[in-house]
């Protein structure tokens, strides 16, 4: 397993500590996969960010490279988003160790998943469930739940529990003028397309470019937009800034970044795009 880290450890955890972004500017960190940190409006957000092993049936551990520090360190996480239960996206051996370590954060999850943490033993009142179009108000920053369509075919709606609520959600996150798109893991529909669109401008999206194929599918292995999706969201969406990820951290669940860099120049040279160095501090303005 190859470090491939730009900044881990106790230097990625201090600057996460200690960043304070001036008037204007976001901060966000890559983590590998599709998670990251996010120091917005005064707070920072920890969004699908997987800091344990992944092991396979061998029991060894399918990451292509380590968890940047560990789960049990003292962090600087005042919320935790997950956008759906999967093993890369919500995980215990990630979040118990830090929902130790750190009393304070706040853990944001779609709603038929909540029970996943408190029966796991986290309190109930550090469990928020995510519930599509319901905002959350996290201080500075409103949090809005969309859909997300992932599911093993493309639909227009995507999968809900008994209670009709989705089992799998994007976010929105507002402070101020700014707005931040994750979308979890998802299709492009008309639906989704015309959810976001009614939010306005839209600053920086974190779009996963992995896509899908045949043998993926075989294995269970849940697909996501490709490269070709992620660019014509772009071109249909006011976002100014598109982040690529979700490209690398498991093998043969991995695309090459620089062919979204070459199809998004191509087709929308008026925007941008910034591919991201892990454990990187990345400054919007």
């Amino acid at each position: 397993m190859k470090t491939r880290w730009y900044k881990s450890g106790s230097k990625l955890l201090n600057e996460i500590l200690h960043s304070s972004p001036a008037a204007g500017t976001v901060h966000i960190w890559y983590m590998g996969q599709h998670g990251f940190v996010i120091n917005l409006g005064g707070s920072v957000f920890y969004i699908d960010v997987i800091l344990n092993a992944l092991n396979g049936e061998d029991g060894k551990d399918l990451r292509n490279y380590p968890p940047p520090f560990n789960p049990g360190d003292v962090q600087r996480a005042d919320y935790y988003i997950c956008t759906h239960n999967h093993a890369d996206h919500l995980n215990l051996e990630t979040i118990l160790p830090l929902s130790s370590a750190n009393p304070d954060t706040i853990f944001i999850v779609p709603a038929p998943w909540v029970s996943i943490l408190t029966e796991a033993g986290i309190n109930s009142n550090r469990v928020i469930g995510a519930v599509c179009g319901k905002t959350i108000d996290a201080g500075n920053v409103m949090i809005t739940p969309v859909p997300a369509i992932h599911t093993g075919f493309i639909q227009d709606n995507g999968e809900k529990d008994k209670n009709g609520n989705y089992l799998d959600l994007g976010f929105v996150l507002k402070s101020g003028d700014f707005l931040l798109y994750h979308p979890g893991d998802t299709w492009i529909t008309p639906m989704l397309v015309n959810t976001l669109k009614s939010f306005g401008p839209i600053n920086a999206a974190m779009l996963p470019i992995n896509g899908t194929d045949w043998e993926r599918t075989s294995r269970d292995c849940i697909g996501n937009i490709n490269v070709m999706d992620a660019v014509k969201l772009a071109m249909e969406l006011p976002i100014d800034l598109v982040i690529p990820c979700h490209y690398d951290m498991v093998p043969g669940n991995t695309e090459n970044p620089a062919y979204f860099v070459d199809c998004f120049y191509r087709y929308c040279p008026e925007k941008r795009f910034h591919i991201c160095a892990l454990g990187e501090k990345f400054i919007y303005n």
